[in-house]
């Protein structure tokens, strides 16, 4: 449909899912493709401060007001200052990843956009 998508501009389209291959199970890993297609969702390695408060910080200043954080993994490995988080962020407007990327960066400089490496992307998503 991609590829025939000026043809298919002002009609209406109807796309099945059938077959042995597509069932239930299925279906919210047919979502994720989807919003991540359409660059709704995003994964993000995010080093976190060891302290109470540092996820409150990340939401109030970092994210956008219509955002949600669909994944949040830590494991304190070590006794730091800092720790690293997997952080699933879908996005309410797409309009507003470039801006969302620039306060991750003043969050973390060293943040990991997984979208940008598919090796990590696939080893921990």
């Amino acid at each position: 449909m991609e590829a025939n998508k000026d043809r298919l501009v002002g009609k209406t389209v109807v796309c099945v899912i059938s077959g042995g291959n597509n069932d239930i199970n299925r279906m919210q890993e047919i979502e994720e493709r989807s919003l991540l297609y359409n660059q709704q969702q995003h994964y993000f390695i995010v080093n976190f401060a060891q302290r109470a408060g540092a996820l409150r910080e990340f939401v109030s200043h970092v994210l956008n007001p219509d955002d949600d954080i669909t994944k949040f993994e830590y494991t304190k490995k070590v006794n730091s200052t800092m720790g690293p988080c997997l952080i699933g962020i879908r996005l309410g407007n797409v309009n507003n990843l470039d801006q969302l990327l620039k306060r991750i960066k003043q969050f973390d400089p060293h943040y990991i956009n997984l979208q940008e490496n598919k090796t990590l992307y696939r080893m921990l998503v």
